[in-house]
Order: C-alpha cells, then sequence, then structure tokens
C-alpha cells in the first residue's frame, strides 16, 4: 500500500466510471454472493479500474461462473475500448423505468467514445466524450421553446467524464446518472428516472479494503460526493430554477453476506434562493434546516438521508434481502440524523445455476407527518422546492415519485437477455415526471412490461412493450392514463 494515500488503499490508475448493463449487474451480484466478489454493487457507477480489479481477484468454482466472469470482461473491455451508439425508437409515452432502463418518454440517440488515458507517475489521467440527444424528458410538459431543457429536441452530455487520479482518490468532471441503492426498481434516492448529472466530485479510486487498522473492519468500500447543477425546465411559478444538487455515499461490505450504504443528497440555491457559500457550508453541516418559519431565506436547503443494507441468505440457499430509508435531515441542534423515512424492502433470489433472478420490491414514498406520526403525507416535497426532488421534470429517485405505495415483481433472464416486470400500487402525483399544478394521471396502478435483447451480427436489437393503467387524474400532455409504449433500441459498438 502507498503509505501516503489518502484513502488506504492501493493507488488505482485513473479509469471512466462504469455503470453495468442489468444483465451485467446480476452477474456482478452472482459472483459477490456465490464467489466471493470484493465489490460493492448497490453504489453505481464504479470507477471502471476498481471493477476490474475486484473481478482479476475472483477464482470461479464451477462452469457457470467462469461463464459470468467471462461475460463481465468482454462488457468492461466494451465499455473501454469501444465506441458505444445507442438509438431508441419508441413513442412518446411513460413507463416504470428502473435500473439500467432508459428514461426517454420517446425517441433517443446517444453516442460515447472509447476511452483514452494518461499515466504518469504520481497522476493519471482518463476521459471520454458523450452525448445524447432525445425527445423533451418531461411528459407532462405541453408548451416547448427553443433546444434547451424547455425545449421539444433537447441534446446535453451524457456518460462522459473527465477523472485525474492522485492518491487514492479521483478527481472527476462527469456527466452521467447514479444508482444508489440495493433495489433493482427503484432507488429512494439517486435513480435512473432522470437526466444525466453534469457535474464535479471525488470518487475513491479502488474498493479495495483499507490496510489501515482503522478502516479495514469495512471490507471493500467506496466513498463518493458531487456537486452538480439541476437542468430543470419551470413546472411552477416562484420555481428556484437551476439549483445544485450536492450527492454523498459511502458503501462498504464488512462481511461477504452483508452490504451498507449510507446516502445524502442536497437541493440548494436556486432562482431566488440565498447561494452565497456561507449558506452552503451551513446545508452541508445540516444546518438551518427543515426551519418552521415563513421567511423563505431562512431555510438553507432541502435535504433528504438515510441507510441501505443488503443481507444474503445463509450459505446454500440463493436469496437475499434487502432495505432502503431515506428521510428528511433533522432540524434542531445536535447531529442532523434523518427522521421522517420513505422505504424500500426486496427480497431476491437467483436459481438455473444463476441465469435467473427473481425478485419482489415495495416502496413507500411517503412520510410521517410533522404534526401527527399517525398520517403519512407525501415524500419527496419542499416548500423552499415547489417543483419536487426532481431533474429535467422527472423524479430523482423512485419513478413512481412521492406519496406512493407500489409493489413490483420482476424476472430476470439474464442468458436470454429477457427482463419481464408487473406493477401494483397507489400513484400519489404521477408516474415519471412530475408537475404540481397539473391533474396528472395517478390513483390505482397496474402495469406490466417486457423486453428481450437479440443480436443480429454485431448489433444488439432490443423489442419492448409496456402497458400502465392508472384509475384517477387527467391526460396531460403526453402521460396518460391507460396506454402502450412499444419501443425498439438498437446498439452497436464500433
Amino acid at each position: 500500500m502507498a503509505a501516503s494515500s489518502l484513502v488506504g488503499a492501493e493507488t488505482m490508475q485513473a479509469s471512466v466510471p462504469y455503470t453495468p448493463s442489468w444483465q451485467a449487474r446480476h452477474y456482478l451480484q452472482l459472483l459477490v454472493d456465490d464467489a466471493g466478489l470484493p465489490l460493492p454493487t448497490s453504489h453505481w457507477p464504479l470507477p471502471a479500474a476498481a471493477v476490474q480489479d475486484a473481478l482479476n481477484a475472483v477464482q470461479p468454482g464451477n462452469h457457470e461462473q467462469a461463464q459470468a466472469l467471462a461475460y463481465l470482461q468482454r462488457a468492461l473491455e466494451q465499455h473501454l475500448q469501444t465506441v458505444e451508439t445507442t438509438l431508441q425508437l419508441r413513442n412518446r409515452t411513460e413507463g416504470a423505468n428502473g435500473y439500467g432502463e432508459n428514461y426517454t418518454p420517446g425517441s433517443s440517440l446517444s453516442i460515447a467514445s472509447k476511452q483514452a488515458q494518461w499515466i504518469g507517475e504520481s497522476v493519471s489521467f482518463a476521459g471520454r466524450v458523450g452525448f445524447k440527444l432525445e425527445e423533451s424528458p418531461n411528459s407532462l410538459q405541453t408548451e416547448f421553446s427553443g433546444l434547451g431543457k424547455e425545449g421539444r429536441v433537447q441534446v446535453h452530455p451524457d456518460n462522459a467524464a473527465a477523472v485525474l487520479e492522485w492518491n487514492g482518490l479521483n478527481l472527476q468532471a462527469f456527466a452521467h446518472q447514479n444508482w444508489w441503492g440495493p433495489g433493482w426498481q427503484s432507488s429512494l434516492v439517486n435513480g435512473h428516472n432522470s437526466p444525466a448529472w453534469i457535474g464535479l466530485g471525488l470518487q475513491r479510486a479502488s474498493v479495495q479494503r483499507s490496510a489501515s487498522p482503522w478502516l479495514s473492519w469495512l471490507g471493500p468500500w467506496t466513498l463518493e460526493g458531487f456537486v452538480a447543477r439541476a437542468q430543470d425546465p419551470v413546472v411552477v411559478a416562484n420555481q428556484p430554477e437551476g439549483y445544485l444538487y450536492t450527492g454523498m455515499r459511502m458503501t462498504f461490505k464488512p462481511a461477504p453476506w452483508a452490504e451498507v450504504g449510507l446516502s445524502r443528497a442536497i437541493q440548494f440555491g436556486g432562482t431566488g434562493r440565498p447561494q452565497d457559500f456561507k449558506t452552503y457550508v451551513k446545508s452541508l453541516l445540516g444546518k438551518q434546516t427543515n426551519i418552521d418559519t415563513g421567511n423563505t431565506f431562512l431555510d438553507s436547503s432541502n435535504q433528504i438521508a438515510g441507510y441501505d443494507l443488503r443481507l444474503r441468505c445463509p450459505t446454500q440457499r440463493n436469496c437475499a434481502a434487502y432495505v432502503q430509508l431515506m428521510g428528511e435531515d433533522s432540524a434542531g441542534s445536535g447531529i442532523p440524523l434523518p427522521y421522517r423515512f420513505m422505504s424500500l424492502f426486496g427480497v431476491e433470489t437467483w436459481f438455473a445455476q444463476g441465469r435467473y433472478r427473481a425478485f419482489a420490491e415495495y416502496a413507500d414514498t411517503s412520510v410521517d407527518a410533522v404534526y401527527d406520526n399517525n398520517h403519512r403525507i407525501a415524500g419527496y416535497d419542499n416548500r423552499y422546492y415547489p417543483q419536487g426532488l426532481t431533474n429535467g421534470g422527472r423524479w430523482i429517485g423512485s419513478v413512481f415519485g412521492g406519496g406512493s405505495e407500489v409493489l413490483t415483481l420482476g424476472l430476470l433472464d439474464a442468458q436470454s437477455q429477457r427482463q419481464l416486470k408487473l406493477h401494483t400500487g397507489q400513484i400519489h402525483y404521477s408516474v415519471g415526471a412530475h408537475q404540481p399544478s397539473s391533474n396528472a394521471p395517478k390513483g390505482e396502478l397496474l402495469g406490466v412490461s417486457a423486453s428481450q435483447t437479440l443480436r443480429w451480427g454485431s448489433y444488439r436489437v432490443t423489442p419492448e412493450i409496456e402497458w400502465l393503467g392508472l384509475k384517477d387524474g387527467q391526460n396531460v400532455g403526453d402521460n396518460q392514463r391507460h396506454h402502450w409504449r412499444l419501443g425498439l433500441t438498437a446498439s452497436k459498438p464500433l
């Protein structure tokens, strides 16, 4: 170990961030659970070099594990060494997007270059460029202007990064999505339902266990913090447009059968809100939050924070359970610990030599009311940020939005690259996008979806079909009470 390492880890070469497809994540989880892969799997993206380093440490115990490892090695090599192009043709409707699924309620085109890398004596650099051309991600928007975030067609950086590694840390400028949590359908804090964050951040370059006696008990671990500016269209009067989003997460595996995550997200500043450095420091320290006052400038920020845990069943039982709790940072004196929690509970199993994964996941995005713990109100709401916890007009956390209760049953067939899901429950505001002033489709929810990836030469073609039905509300824009979503995604490495 390098004695001067800031984070107690072997120094890694700089690499671009890596988020696996749902198939690759399934195989990574399979190797974690059954072959001892030393890698956190509830925190994405991770540095590609850190994932490769963990894969190099695996000794497959059977043919199925060897096949999973070979699949992952190919997927990671393609991510680093090829130009990735993806064209999705889709009718403009909403869907119940989960991990690894495209949020765009319409068609899109994305291109990302291969990794460029430079290695020096004490520092190294890696980078890639990428962009996404898409129809407006806000399915509730009915009036459009220009080519920016208010436009009907938008173009923005995506799957791009510039990474400088020094002393065990990656300093990075990036444009990518995050997935923080153990769920397959929902992340309550930072998921795949909204556009890429464009920001600056720090992340541990390795996920190795620390040699430091103070940190070795963490097992494989990672730490990340970033600041990004929201690309939020104006959807409500007096909206603090262009707020800063700060994300912080630490993930660690103190035992091979346990993974723990600690997450925090902060909405700060924006049009009409204080944006000075002193107030930002107060928000980082959890000061002046959730203060009951009529002075709209007194509250420093809107924050959510919480915990998640995944536990594998005892050896020889192919199952696991997970939970995620996200609440508001508490007001008052002392350490600002979260309270008034939204919750996510899930169970999963894998079978047929790791070909299939089935999961049941329940998300409740309501919180206890301050005035009555027996009364529940919608999460993701804040009076200082009336657009809610959104980016691009879309929920940053669960696709089901604040105040909802939804059960999802899913079956993943990694070998055939087929995905089937069923959703049932109650939607409080809307699915996908959010516009507080609209009477969007909501109420009782029933939804089914299926997708299947096929190979045609070097092309990967994925047809999809989804039906969503909601009992209440009215059709607003392209957000419909009852609709079919049909799509076809074609990707080709160059």
